[in-house]
């Protein structure tokens, strides 16, 4: 292997491992709303999901950019 596919592999690698923590953050679980939501939790709530969603997409365009440019690397 030369210098040039290591280097591409290994920012490959770290890419991709950046991409699955910023998923993993995701994951956690939003504060449980009151027995009786108000309008203002509701919305907060959905702002909360949609963040979630666009973080998600996100994560999993770096780790796709991270597996391109692995297999960048060995070609």
């Amino acid at each position: 292997m030369s210098m040039h596919t290591l280097a591409f592999v290994g920012l490959g690698i770290g890419f991709v491992l950046m991409g699955a923590g910023l998923y993993a953050l995701t994951l956690r679980k939003p504060k449980a709303l009151p027995p009786l939501p108000t309008k203002s939790d509701l919305r907060e709530q959905a702002a909360l999901n949609e963040e979630t969603k666009k973080l998600r997409i996100g994560a999993m365009a770096i780790a796709g950019f991270g597996v391109l440019l692995a297999l960048f690397g060995f070609y």
